[in-house]
């Protein structure tokens, strides 16, 4: 059973000292996962002191951003949340782009669509960062912030982003193509990112077909089908919110070996975070039919695949095959119809 707790205090620091939310995020994970984070400086128990303060909140977290960057000796894509790497995309974005910010309305406002519905940024923040003094040497010293392995990271994130909501647009595409260029990745590297943050986009775009319920679990598109296993699966694995290095390399092998679906792919399957089991709701909502149905894709997936699953990944599958109250007896017959309709 997971337990949420909820932490208020007040920290009196001293003047020269910086906190921000990335900071208060790194010392606080090793307690649980954090879900959210706020800071409020100039703290006051005044209510209008707060009020004035909160009107301000937009400008106070652009300038968190900036002060992480500048803080930061080297940004690592792996300790970032999710969240982060939307902010530092957008700043990345931004600063290789500071001559047509400054000299074309148009791009601006292209610009502008682009942070707040793509990354879906506030557009408060987007407004404050565009207005923001452009300086020139903010290319050069973001430029220095990362290692090529974290840059790749970031743009095939960026990528994924854009290529998630949509489609493909000119704009876009020649926005992201110039600002990796200006941060020294090469042609190759380029399209590598690309190919990737658009099989990622793949996914996220079949996990809104699944959160959106429009059409029965067990009528989804194939593809679709597969990125709902393979959430279920990773589900399954999740102990108190987390999954141990053994079944995350088991996960690994499942989606490479079984569903076609790459290691540098899957973090979007990974690091999804429902609110609610997406396992539990399929099992309440569909029928027994369908269950049994989503059973016999995963078989077909199984048996049609060159690799065989071994008794760690079967195991994992039992789990979840039990959770959608399918019995092992009835898992095995629906292994038997699939064989059948392969080997006729």
């Amino acid at each position: 059973m997971v337990k949420k707790i909820k932490i208020e205090a007040i920290i009196e620091i001293k003047d020269e000292s910086h906190i921000d939310n990335a900071l208060l995020r790194r010392t606080l994970t090793p307690i649980g996962e954090i879900e959210s984070c706020n800071i409020i400086s100039q703290f006051s128990e005044n209510f209008n002191d707060r009020k004035e303060e909160n009107i301000s909140s937009v400008d106070k977290s652009v300038s968190e951003v900036e002060h992480f960057i500048n803080d930061a000796n080297k940004i690592y894509f792996g300790t970032l949340s999710i969240e982060e790497r939307k902010y530092v995309a957008a700043s990345i974005l931004k600063s290789s782009s500071i001559t047509s910010l400054k000299d074309n309305a148009n791009f601006k406002d292209n610009f502008f669509q682009t942070l707040t519905k793509k990354f879906e940024i506030d557009s408060e923040y987007v407004n404050t960062l565009l207005d923001q003094e452009k300086d020139p040497d903010v290319l050069e010293t973001l430029k220095s912030k990362f290692l090529e392995g974290d840059l790749i990271q970031m743009f095939t994130f960026i990528w994924e982003k854009i290529l998630s909501v949509g489609e493909e647009d000119d704009f876009e595409i020649d926005l992201i193509e110039n600002s990796a260029e200006k941060f020294g990745l090469e042609k190759q590297s380029i399209n590598d990112t690309k190919k990737i943050g658009n099989e990622r986009a793949k996914i996220i775009k079949a996990i809104s077909a699944i959160e959106a319920g429009k059409v029965a679990y067990n009528k989804l598109k194939a593809f679709e089908k597969t990125v709902l296993l393979s959430l279920m699966l990773t589900e399954c694995s999740r102990i108190d919110g987390k999954i141990s290095s053994d079944d995350l390399a088991l996960l690994k092998n499942i989606f490479s070996d079984q569903f076609n679906i790459s290691s540098n792919v899957m973090t979007a399957i990974i690091e999804k975070k429902f609110n609610y089991s997406i396992t539990k709701k399929v099992e309440q909502v569909e029928v027994y039919r369908e269950k049994y149905e989503l059973v016999e894709f995963l078989w077909e997936k199984i048996l049609s695949s060159e690799s065989e699953i071994n008794d760690n990944e079967m195991t994992l599958i039992r789990k979840w095959v039990r959770r959608l109250d399918i019995s092992d007896v009835e898992s095995e017959g629906a292994r038997k119809d699939v064989e059948a309709n392969l080997n006729p």
